[in-house]
């Protein structure tokens, strides 16, 4: 008896930014990529450049479309390049860190990121988080769509985006997979999704770099989380 073939979405997330130290809510901005970020994406694209995708998708915008190029050249496939898989639209607070939006309306910014918030939208043409999960989620339809038969898939877009996905695949609110689902720089995200509706995690904000999870390095400090403990 032959088993049935599902989608495996690999969805990635953009290297590092700039001012990645004190990061803006980018957004739709066309933030640049730093050195070490392009030099994260490069390792992606070597890592999973055999996987035997048979298609790579990315945002429109450039910090993706790098992502999306070199893995996509890697694979010897076109990129497919499709709007739908930017970042949320943070509206005017876009290029404004956490704490200077929290000086500008912190009632409000506390209502979008909460169970009763879904349909706050960011001010001044931004979106909800409801209206940005139903755009990630039409991409998503039409690209189960593009693959009926299942398959290796890859998607490089954001942070915003990859949450996104697994509250569509985790069927989890989206005040949830935004507070709980951490997406670091070039993290790797692996879900097979079966035409019957189940879906099933394989990998949540993976590494897959040259410096594996097993000594110290990259891998090894997400691990031991070494961004919160000194030892």
């Amino acid at each position: 008896m032959s088993k049935i073939r599902p989608l495996r979405l690999f969805f990635i997330r953009h290297g590092q930014t700039e001012n990645h130290e004190n990061p803006p809510f980018n957004g739709w901005r066309d933030a640049p990529l730093t050195e070490e970020g392009q030099r994260q994406l490069d390792a992606v694209a070597e890592a999973l450049g055999s996987i035997g995708f048979e298609a790579v998708y990315s945002s429109d915008l450039s910090r993706a479309v790098y992502g999306g190029s070199r893995l996509a050249e890697k694979a010897g496939l076109p990129l497919t390049i499709d709007p739908r898989w930017r970042e949320m639209h943070f509206g005017r607070w876009e290029g404004l860190n956490y704490s200077q939006i929290v000086a500008d309306d912190k009632d409000l910014i506390g209502k979008i990121f909460s169970p009763e918030g879904e349909e706050a939208e960011f001010p001044d043409g931004g979106e909800s988080s409801n209206s940005f999960g139903r755009r990630i989620e039409a991409a998503f339809e039409d690209l189960r769509a593009e693959h009926p038969d299942g398959g290796r898939v890859a998607v490089v877009a954001h942070g915003g985006v990859c949450k996104a996905l697994w509250a569509i695949l985790l069927k989890i609110p989206p005040h949830i997979a935004w507070t709980t689902i951490r997406q670091d720089s070039a993290a790797v995200n692996v879900a097979d999704c079966y035409s019957s509706g189940v879906n099933i995690a394989h990998l949540i904000n993976g590494y897959v770099g040259p410096v594996g999870y097993h000594r110290p390095g990259t891998g090894w400090d997400r691990l031991a989380g070494r961004d919160f403990f000194v030892a």
